[in-house]
């Protein structure tokens, strides 16, 4: 298992082993929404689902590989409405026996970066569980900030309720805007 990681856009020829990093995701990762039985995409609704990413100017899907292996991915989405398409949101993973290793990061540092020259995207915004403390301090460590708590968002299969903190960054903004307090 090689160290070495190469962070890319996703291609139409990931979409087989996309869905099947996506499967295994999703039966071992604790903090993402979506539980493995409710994730029914096969390989051609994949292979649509990443030509539409491949189009949108506003969207992408970054792909983390190890000789040639999808070992994390990062996808975005964009509200196109006017008065809120200056925002993206994101969703970010990494295979489980990859983490700790710097693969979220590199794959945030690249999504940042394409956001950074974006025509018109100029805010990150994103959910993160409150127990998932790797993930806050990862988030916090490149910028991002908290901007509110939906309480008691999300209830785990063991009865345990988690708020659902929600954290955005400005790229490229050096005086970033003073968030109200209270």
């Amino acid at each position: 298992m090689s160290d070495q990681i190469t962070i890319r856009e996703a291609r139409l020829s990931d979409a087989g082993p996309l869905n099947g990093y996506i499967r295994q995701t999703y039966a071992s990762a604790n903090h993402l929404i979506t539980r493995a039985t409710e994730f029914r995409a096969g390989s051609w609704k994949q292979r649509f689902w990443i030509a539409r990413k491949q189009t949108n100017p506003f969207e992408v899907c970054l792909v983390a590989t190890s000789e040639g292996d999808i070992v994390g991915m990062l996808d975005s989405w964009t509200d196109r409405r006017k008065r809120v398409r200056h925002t993206t949101g994101f969703a970010m993973s990494v295979a489980e026996n990859w983490r700790g290793r710097g693969i979220g990061k590199k794959l945030l540092l690249h999504f940042i970066d394409w956001v950074q020259i974006h025509e018109v995207l100029e805010r990150i915004e994103l959910h993160v569980h409150s127990d998932n403390k790797a993930a806050i301090a990862l988030y916090q460590a490149v910028g991002f900030e908290q901007e509110g708590v939906r309480k008691d968002a999300v209830r785990y299969e063991d009865g345990r309720i988690v708020d659902d903190h929600i954290m955005a960054l400005w790229p490229g903004r050096s005086n970033r805007p003073e968030i109200p307090r209270g």
